[in-house]
């Protein structure tokens, strides 16, 4: 985990390219997810800014140190490579559940907090994440302008239910040791895909 990662003036920039547009595609399967996103392709579209900065060397350079090895980004026909997590109505929330690696190499989940607060009080908003490591669980703090990178694949993990009058945005990234995937790799990522980005992931 990286504190204030970026000076307050690139990360205020990257708050506003988020919500510039609050329209997402919605997803809800009972008792495991509800929530909101914004797919990679769309954010070359309505948020270059937050492209940029997931394709930066700053930001590439970063995840290596943490990591304790070289990473890049993975491909841009990957929907989730880079895409905004949107909990914004009561109980959005995901499961436990593991983000699992489609590529040949070592899979990391990058994520970044733009929002999270009530809305009507100065608080953080009530959403935590929560992961589960040797039969323990344990709450990753998740403020604004937060770095967190973990092993999705390794770590079994879950987002709590959102309150009323809540807003938690989070930006969504994945690097990895060597990007390459197989055909059948390719074809099982576009289907889970299928969960956040309906069924246009199947030609993504």
């Amino acid at each position: 985990m990286v504190a204030e990662p970026l000076p307050e003036a690139a990360f205020t920039l990257l708050c506003a390219a988020a919500l510039r547009r609050r329209q997402t595609e919605r997803s809800y399967f009972p008792a495991h997810k509800q929530g909101g996103t914004i797919a990679y392709e769309d954010l070359h579209r309505i948020a270059p800014e937050i492209v940029a900065f997931y394709q930066s060397d700053y930001l590439r350079r970063l995840c290596s140190a943490v990591i304790g090895e070289p990473v890049l980004p993975t491909p841009i026909h990957d929907q989730s490579s880079c895409s905004l997590l949107f909990y914004d109505r009561p109980r959005d929330h995901i499961g436990w559940h593991y983000d699992y690696n489609f590529y040949n190499g070592r899979h990391f989940t990058v994520l970044l907090p733009l929002v999270n607060r009530h809305l009507q009080e100065d608080r953080l908003s009530s959403a935590q994440l929560v992961i589960r490591q040797d039969d323990r669980e344990a709450t990753i703090p998740t403020p604004p302008n937060t770095l967190i990178v973990f092993e999705g694949a390794r770590v079994f993990h879950k987002v709590t239910r959102l309150a009323e009058n809540e807003l938690r945005i989070m930006l969504s990234m994945t690097f990895c040791t060597r990007p390459q995937t197989s055909a059948l790799k390719g074809a099982l990522r576009r289907f889970k895909d299928i969960a956040y980005f309906g069924v246009r992931a199947l030609w993504s």
